[in-house]
């Protein structure tokens, strides 16, 4: 299996103070220690703008992709309060179902319990809808 790390990815990452956040890693040299190899990665968003994380490798998920235009054109790019219609009307299949969080440019993990309350604990605003 090969991962996918280099300078200028998108990630989402565990920030302790703040939950989860998104950035990218940054260049500059990973550090290594006896608790683990910490990625410099810079958060994204005007309240970051001087911050650098350092990250250990577990706490970032790395295998974000971009929001498509066909994604917002088609309707698979959701609102998380129109997602949450979705799931719960008549049309709603769990077996069908895949979603990711997203934050509108990129999705990140797939969605975990298909629940409102799962989704509002959720740090992002929309779901980018698949198929199974």
């Amino acid at each position: 299996m090969k991962i996918d790390i280099h300078v200028g990815k998108r990630v989402a990452f565990k920030s302790n103070n703040n939950g989860w956040l998104t950035g990218e890693i940054y260049n500059e040299k990973p550090g290594l220690s006896f608790e683990g190899l910490y990625i410099p990665i810079k958060p994204i968003g005007k309240e970051y703008e001087d911050q650098l994380h350092w990250v250990e490798v577990n706490d970032i998920y790395l295998e974000a992709e971009p929001v498509e235009d066909w994604m917002r054109q088609y309707g698979y790019l959701m609102t998380k309060e129109e997602y949450i219609e979705h799931i719960q009307s008549e049309d709603f299949d769990r077996k069908l179902e895949i979603g990711y969080v997203s934050d509108g440019e990129y999705y990140y993990y797939p969605v975990g319990s298909y629940s409102k309350n799962w989704l509002m604990k959720q740090p992002f605003d929309y779901v980018v809808r698949g198929d199974a």
